[in-house]
């Protein structure tokens, strides 16, 4: 059996916290979950834990720290910029939001909230590569 994946959800809405979890639950994914209700709060559990999650799922509106801001230091901590693979997830549908995430070099795909099954596969055939 292969070793459980581990999923960061980094957003400040904890029903659409619930629902990625239920989405990603249904492809049966051997994984297990951290949740993270702003970008600040998840910078402090990758810096609190050895072991760097598989998949960051990310919101770009969140109180304290939003996701741009979040990625940022998540490009100078080193740690799990080099293994974690994110996803942005966002209700907002800005092309200027999805431009600058397509182009930061650590995100892996942009999705709208809630997750779908479509985003799913992708995110597990990313893990597979």
């Amino acid at each position: 059996m292969t070793n459980a994946k581990k999923i960061l959800l980094v957003d400040d809405d904890e029903a659409f916290n619930f629902l990625n979890r239920i989405a990603i639950q249904d492809s049966h994914l051997n994984c297990s979950f951290v949740e993270a209700l702003d970008g600040k709060a998840a910078l402090q559990y990758l810096q609190q834990n050895e072991e760097c999650p598989d998949v960051i799922l990310l919101d770009v509106n969140m109180p304290v720290m939003d996701g741009f801001e979040f990625l940022e230091q998540f490009e100078r901590q080193k740690k799990c910029n080099k293994v974690s693979k994110v996803y942005i997830l966002t209700s907002s549908l800005r092309d200027e939001d999805r431009m600058k995430s397509l182009n930061n070099k650590y995100v892996k795909g942009y999705f709208d909230k809630p997750l779908n099954a479509s985003h799913v596969k992708k995110i597990i055939s990313d893990l597979n590569e």
